[in-house]
């Protein structure tokens, strides 16, 4: 075979350099395109959980556990599909296979144990209530969460999630919400009591 053309292996470098530069800058676009695909999933999945917890307050039906398991599995195997094009060596890819297993396991038997938790725990609504009812003077949200961890440190709490119980008691009457300045509290209604404040009477002084 004859020795190259020097000009046509330049050509060839250029085009090879060329390719190799436009192959760098795709994979940078869909690094970014499944980062902020996953920073959407997990916000969704955050809003998944404050909402199955305010569904348990209000003591609605839960979601049915397979329909959740089912979006856990896709939104696991969907991350595991955006992340394959930037593993170059399917032997790493494998190796990493069994580590994943395992923390799917593990959260699977963290689940279980939260649900069967909850099963014998009564709702979180009856527990805020409870709370108010051992105070005389309103409190925050805030104060609650803290109390409710004290009492029952086997459950995850935050303000997010008790406050949102204690408007589900306002709803339903249990208690009632109060401002002072621009803070709010709550405090439990005794006696099946009107929440309200009653209006002031109108003034009888002729003009």
């Amino acid at each position: 075979m004859p020795e190259g053309n020097p000009t046509l292996q330049t050509q060839y470098a250029q085009q090879v350099d060329t390719d190799l530069e436009r192959n760098t800058k795709e994979q940078e676009r869909i690094t970014a395109e499944v980062a902020a695909l996953q920073a959407q999933l997990e916000a969704l999945q955050k809003d998944h959980e404050l909402l199955v917890s305010m569904q348990a307050a209000l003591g609605s039906s839960p979601v049915k556990k397979a329909r959740v398991s089912k979006v856990a599995k896709v939104a696991k195997t969907g991350k595991a599909a955006a992340a394959a094009p930037a593993v170059t060596v399917p032997r790493a890819r494998r190796a990493k296979a069994n580590p994943g297993t395992d923390k799917r396991s593990k959260k699977t038997a963290e689940s279980n144990t939260g649900a069967k938790a909850n099963k014998t725990s009564p709702p979180l609504r009856e527990l805020v209530v409870a709370v108010l009812a051992k105070h005389e003077e309103p409190r925050s949200a805030a104060e609650v969460t803290q109390e409710l961890a004290q009492a029952h440190p086997e459950r995850t709490l935050s303000v997010t999630v008790v406050r949102n119980a204690l408007e589900a008691s306002v709803a339903k009457n249990q208690s009632e919400r109060t401002k002072q300045q621009k803070s709010v509290y709550y405090r439990v209604v005794k006696n099946g009591q009107a929440t309200e404040e009653p209006a002031a009477a109108p003034s009888t002084a002729s003009a």
